[in-house]
C-alpha cells in the first residue's frame, strides 16, 4: 500500500502539532480537576482572589511592612479598575505580593514599596519569569511523616521572579497545603485588602474593620486602647492580620532550604474541598456506571444493527437487490406483523377455549 506525499506530510504535521501542544496542555492548572497520586480534587469552589495580610517591623524599627499575598488557583489575577502596571503584578500571575510601608509614628504614612509575582505563567512577560509548572502531591502519601497523617493536597506553584532595587533577581515559589477540614468552606476569616481584584468565581471575602493599609491596622493593633498599646512591646516578627479562626493561614516566606536562591511562600488552606471523600458528601457528582440490563439492551441493539447492515450489503453486492429485498430475510420481516397478529389470536382462542371447555362437561 502506498501513501500519497500530501497525506503523509499532513500526518507528519499533525503529529508535530500534537507534540508541541502536549507540554502546554500538561502545564495547565485546572482547579476543578487536580489529580495527585490517582486521587482527584475539585478546588473550583475556592476560585477567585483570596488574600492574607502579614505585618512586621523593619530592621530599623521605623516602618511596619504590611505585605499582602493574593492568590487565585483557578485563573490569572486581574486588578479592579484602571491600575498603573507598575502597581500590579504582570499578566498571568496566580500568586502576587504587594509590600506597603507604614510609618511607625503618629502620622502613619503609607507607601507602596514593591510589587512582585510569586507564581504564574510568566514566561516572556514584562520583568521576566517562567512557567507555572505546577506540582500536586497527596499529603497522605507524602514522604514526610507529619504530612502522612494529614488528608489533603499540597500544590506547588512556580514561575515568579522578584527584582530588587539593586537590579538583582531571585526566583519565587508558592507552596499551598490544602488540608481537610469538614467544618470549613475555605473562605472564613478573610480580610479585604486595599488592592482589590476582579472576583468572578467566588463570593466576596469577609470585610474586617478597614483595609490592611489603614493606619489602625498593623501588627500591634490587637485590641485595647491607644495608651495600653504604647506601653506594650510591638512585635517585630511577621504577624498575620485578621480573625483567629481563619481558613487561609500564612506560614512563612523565605529562602528554600535546599536552594537559597529561591524564596518560598508557604500557606495552609483549611477547607472541606480538600477531603478525599468530598465527592461522596455531595460536593461533587459521583460517576454512575450503567447497569447489567442496560448493557444487554445495547449489545442486542448493536448486534441487530450489524446483522441488518452486513446482510443488506451482501444482498446488494451478490444479487443487486433494491428496497425491501436488501434486508436479509426480507419476506420474514414483512410478515412479522401478520405473524404477531396470528399468534395473539391463537393465544386468545386458547384461553377462551379452555374456559368454555370447563363448563361444557356433562354429568355421567
Amino acid at each position: 500500500m502506498r501513501f500519497s506525499p500530501s497525506i503523509s506530510g499532513a500526518a507528519a504535521d499533525a503529529t508535530l502539532l500534537l507534540l508541541l501542544l502536549a507540554p502546554a496542555a500538561n502545564a495547565m492548572l485546572q482547579c476543578e480537576s487536580i489529580v495527585a497520586d490517582g486521587k482527584k480534587f475539585n478546588l473550583k469552589p475556592l476560585g477567585g482572589a483570596h488574600s492574607v495580610v502579614v505585618s512586621h517591623l523593619d530592621e530599623l524599627g521605623t516602618n511596619y511592612v504590611n505585605t499582602t499575598y493574593t492568590t487565585d488557583i483557578c485563573q490569572a489575577l486581574k486588578r479592579k479598575g484602571d491600575v498603573d502596571r507598575k502597581l500590579q503584578c504582570p499578566q498571568g500571575t496566580r500568586v502576587c505580593a504587594l509590600e506597603h510601608w507604614v510609618g511607625n509614628d503618629d502620622k502613619k504614612t503609607d507607601t507602596l514599596h514593591s510589587v512582585f509575582p510569586i507564581a504564574g505563567e510568566l514566561k516572556g512577560k514584562a520583568g521576566g519569569g517562567g512557567n507555572l509548572d505546577h506540582e500536586a502531591v497527596r499529603l497522605s502519601t507524602s514522604d514526610s511523616n507529619a504530612d502522612s497523617k494529614k488528608e489533603g493536597l499540597r500544590l506547588i506553584l512556580r514561575g515568579g521572579i522578584r527584582t530588587f532595587e539593586d537590579k538583582t533577581q531571585k526566583k519565587q515559589q508558592a507552596i499551598i497545603e490544602f488540608v481537610c477540614d469538614k467544618d470549613k468552606e475555605g473562605t472564613e476569616g478573610e480580610v479585604k485588602p486595599s488592592d482589590e481584584y476582579d472576583d468572578t468565581t467566588n463570593a466576596a471575602a469577609v470585610l474586617r474593620r478597614g483595609s490592611p493599609t489603614d493606619p489602625l491596622l498593623y501588627a500591634a493593633d490587637e485590641g485595647g486602647d491607644d495608651k495600653d498599646k504604647d506601653k506594650e512591646p510591638k512585635p517585630t516578627g511577621p504577624v498575620q492580620l485578621g480573625p483567629e479562626d481563619r481558613a487561609l493561614i500564612f506560614e512563612s516566606y523565605g529562602a528554600l532550604d535546599s536552594d537559597k536562591d529561591i524564596d518560598v511562600l508557604r500557606l495552609t488552606w483549611k477547607t472541606k474541598h480538600a477531603c478525599e471523600n468530598a465527592a461522596d458528601n455531595g460536593d461533587a457528582t459521583p460517576s454512575k456506571s450503567w447497569g447489567f440490563f442496560t448493557w444487554i439492551v445495547i449489545l442486542v441493539f448493536l448486534g441487530t444493527a450489524s446483522y441488518l447492515i452486513f446482510g443488506s450489503w451482501l444482498n446488494y453486492n451478490r444479487y443487486g437487490a433494491r428496497g425491501w429485498d436488501l434486508l436479509p430475510h426480507g419476506d420474514t420481516i414483512r410478515d412479522i406483523p401478520y405473524l404477531m397478529k396470528d399468534w395473539i389470536r391463537r393465544v386468545l382462542n386458547t384461553v377462551q377455549g379452555s374456559g368454555a371447555s370447563r363448563g361444557g362437561y356433562s354429568a355421567v
